[in-house]
């Protein structure tokens, strides 16, 4: 059953100009409002985000400063639980159908969060990259290039897309290709490490075409990678504000950053209280003429 009274401050934007008030407006505040939050779990546990089971304090773990990566339980953190109370709230509204219904897709398929949600999904589809052709590990993971994704058109109600498009080499072919394999209505929802204070995106690298060694432009940055755990995926960009324009070039409708903080559910950022989720719809198909 729903809390009564969870407490959640939720805010979306769709400019940059409205964070960037609320956030000069509640600077002086953020630091306390993430203590509190701290205390508030120690003494209470947390909340599932998708169930309300509760989760008990001594239960969660905090392995390093960074709140966003580090409050985990069950080997999920802050962003993924503010991922999936976002997917709840879409699903309570309407918006996507339940869980038993639900067609997912995500480009995660041997992570914690991918086999969470493959025992509550019945139509959970996950893939990896593995763009060799002769990696053995093809015959127990599924492989898609999510620029150029493999499944038909309109396969799927919802993508959950987790912090893998700051490593994809062609940042609009894959917003394409996500737009595409969405239902009309669906959506599209996910993290990114999001560059909040600036409009434009950090690009790091460069894609110079397949087979080649890609263009960097600054000192390489690799992030942890679950299919190449000793080596990590390369940075091609930290993506700015101008990701919502990106959303709205590639045919999606609405594209905004939903701003959540919520003790109750265990989602806290790291100097700021929030975890940012960007989420936008592929656009209804138009009625019949006449």
């Amino acid at each position: 059953m729903p809390l009564a009274s969870p407490i959640l401050d939720q805010r979306t934007y769709r400019h940059q100009a409205a964070f960037q008030k609320d956030f000069a407006a509640q600077w002086p505040d953020l630091e306390r409002q993430v203590r509190t939050s701290l205390r508030l779990m120690a003494l209470n546990g947390i909340r599932d985000p998708l169930t309300d089971a509760p989760i008990a304090a001594a239960d969660l773990q905090v392995v390093g400063p960074n709140f966003r990566e580090s409050l985990q339980h069950d080997g999920l953190v802050s962003r993924q639980r503010a991922v999936l109370l976002l997917l709840r709230q879409l699903i309570e509204a309407g918006q996507l159908p339940l869980l038993e219904s639900l067609r997912l897709y995500c480009p995660e398929a041997i992570t914690l969060f991918a086999q969470r949600l493959r025992g509550l999904v019945a139509h959970y589809q996950g893939s990896e990259y593995l763009p060799d052709p002769q990696d053995p590990r093809r015959q127990q993971v599924h492989h898609d290039d999510l620029c150029t994704l493999s499944f038909a058109d309109a396969s799927f109600d919802a993508v959950i897309c987790n912090e893998i498009l700051e490593h994809v080499y062609d940042l609009p072919a894959a917003l394409r290709s996500m737009r595409r394999v969405l239902v009309p209505g669906g959506a599209l929802l996910g993290t990114v490490p999001f560059a909040y204070g600036q409009a434009a995106s950090t690009v790091k690298a460069v894609h110079r075409g397949r087979g080649q060694e890609p263009q960097l432009l600054s000192e390489p940055e690799f992030h942890g990678d679950p299919v190449q755990p000793g080596q990590g995926s390369l940075v091609y960009r930290i993506p700015g504000w101008e990701f919502l324009d990106q959303l709205r070039e590639a045919g999606f409708e609405d594209p905004r950053i939903e701003a959540i903080h919520s003790p109750t559910y265990g989602i806290l950022g790291a100097e700021i209280p929030w975890i940012l989720v960007f989420m936008a719809q592929r656009p209804p198909d138009p009625p019949p003429a006449g």
